[in-house]
């Protein structure tokens, strides 16, 4: 089968143009090993729909068409970060839009996909921001000119950035309840990545994957082949 590479949490910016060739160099080492990616979300810091942001990383988006193109899938889940990203934009380079969630089989595995968010049954604050505020930026997103749109969207990034780190990180814990209701639907591996550090746990013949962050200088994915999966660090 062919091999399967899954991402999460790049967090792609301007502002660490370092970061974007180490993601670059990775997308031509998974397009050299052949293999379908699968993208959990937060690829980007922010994203908004405009063609002043598009233009920064069309090159990423164009070397994700070549591994399309050739054959491979590239599926993209949305995170907290880049909820605005969806099918339109991503159609047009032939990557997959999958959703806030998607399930996926690999051989005769099933493999339950998302970004984490959905997963911490205890984040109340995020629940109600996501209920009031995402609506709102969706709205901004149709009307407002790029400029402003992407100069907003950063003040709310760096705000966001504060809150998540001064908040009870028990807020961001994972529910075992929750992983486990999926494993007793059918589910035999949970995928996702959000809280910014590794997590792999074993549910009897179940497992659980939590992706850790990107950093300037190195990446992590998560690589099924041949049956297994396992955890590589890309530097």
């Amino acid at each position: 089968m062919t091999k399967t590479f899954f991402i999460a949490d790049i967090h792609l910016s301007t502002d660490y143009p370092e970061k974007n060739i180490l993601f670059q160099s990775f997308l031509d080492m998974a397009m050299i090993e052949k293999g379908d990616i699968y993208i959990l979300g937060d690829l980007f810091d922010f994203w908004t729909n405009n063609r002043r942001l598009s233009r920064n990383y069309f090159k990423i988006f164009s070397t994700l068409e070549k591994i399309t193109a050739s054959g491979f899938r590239v599926g993209f889940i949305f995170g907290n970060r880049d909820f605005l990203l969806k099918n339109k934009t991503l159609s047009s380079f032939g990557i997959d839009f999958l959703g806030e969630e998607a399930e996926i089989t690999l051989d005769s595995k099933r493999v339950f996909l998302t970004h984490g968010h959905t997963l911490c049954a205890l984040d109340i604050k995020f629940k109600k921001y996501k209920e009031s505020a995402w609506p709102v930026f969706i709205l901004l997103d149709k009307i407002l000119p790029g400029f402003i749109e992407n100069y907003i969207a950063r003040k709310f990034i760096l705000k966001s950035k504060s809150v998540i780190c001064s908040q009870d990180q028990s807020k961001l814990q994972f529910s075992a309840d929750i992983i486990k209701r999926y494993f007793s639907s059918g589910i035999d591996t949970v995928i996702c990545g959000h809280a910014h550090r590794t997590e792999n746990l074993v549910f009897g013949k179940n497992r659980f994957y939590a992706l850790p962050c990107w950093e300037n200088s190195r990446g992590w994915y998560l690589l099924y082949d041949r049956g297994d999966f396992a955890l590589h660090e890309f530097i």
